[in-house]
This record gives structure tokens, sequence and C-alpha cells, in this order.
């Protein structure tokens, strides 16, 4: 038998199971975790925390028009205050849900807070549901 030919006259291409791309280079599903209303370390310094802002800000204004996009985004413990419409990035998810990414958000931190989400299309789920998502992704992103 001939390599690249099972049961069949014609070359067969052979795909691995554990591939994390599909034929076009892309993960097949990846997870966006967002755990702060900051990008990076709060060093403690006013500076630092308004710099993690800006990137915050910039990273979500970004998923507008990226190419690549995550298939959910979960919000947990202070990432759930960045879809509160007193947050600086709170206009950014109108167009991220309109892309159709699914965003989730931590019931148990929503709870802490007393609050919900204004828009329904943010699913609220318990952090034992979330776990599950990061768990059965492709790749999971920590931002």
């Amino acid at each position: 038998m001939e390599m690249g030919k099972i049961f069949t006259s014609e070359s067969t291409e052979t795909v691995p199971q554990i591939a994390l791309t599909d034929r076009e280079g892309s993960p097949k599903r990846v997870v966006l975790v967002i755990e702060g209303e900051i990008v990076g370390d709060n060093k403690g310094d006013e500076e630092s925390q308004e710099h993690g802002k800006e990137l915050m800000l910039h990273a979500l204004s970004s998923l507008k028009t990226a190419k690549a996009v995550p298939d959910e985004i979960l919000l947990i413990h202070d990432g759930v205050k960045l879809i509160l419409p007193e947050s600086e990035c709170y206009a950014c998810w109108k167009d991220i849900l309109d892309r159709e990414i699914v965003v989730k958000a931590c019931n148990e931190s929503l709870f802490y807070l007393g609050k919900i989400p204004e828009d329904r299309r943010i699913i609220c789920e318990d952090m034992a549901d979330l776990l599950q998502s990061m768990l059965t992704a492709d790749r999971v992103v920590r931002l």
C-alpha cells in the first residue's frame, strides 16, 4: 500500500485530529476571558491604571473590524464592569454583539455588584458554566 492512499486509488489528504486550526489556518474555537477593567497589572499608580484602561478600550474597539475574532468573550470578576453603562468601554459592546460574538458575564460577579447587563444579548451564566466554556475551548486567551 502506498503512503497517502487509503482504500482508494487516489491520493488522500490526512488531517491530524488534534489540529487546532481548520484548512484556512484559523483556530477552531477561541474563548477570550476578561478578568478586569484594565489590561495588565495595576502597579498602584494612576498612570499605569489609565494606560491599562486605554489598552482595554483599544482592544475592545479593535473587535469591530478585526478579521480574527473570538467565538466567545467571557467576563468574570471585575471584567463584568466593562458591560455597564458607566464604563468607558460600554459603547464597544453593541458592535461586538452585532458581529454575533457570544458574550457571557459571570452571574456571581454581577450579583456581587448588584447589576444586570442592559443588552439582553449578553448571556449571564454561573461561574461553573463559564469554566466549562473555557475547558472545552480549543484556545483560551486571557486579556
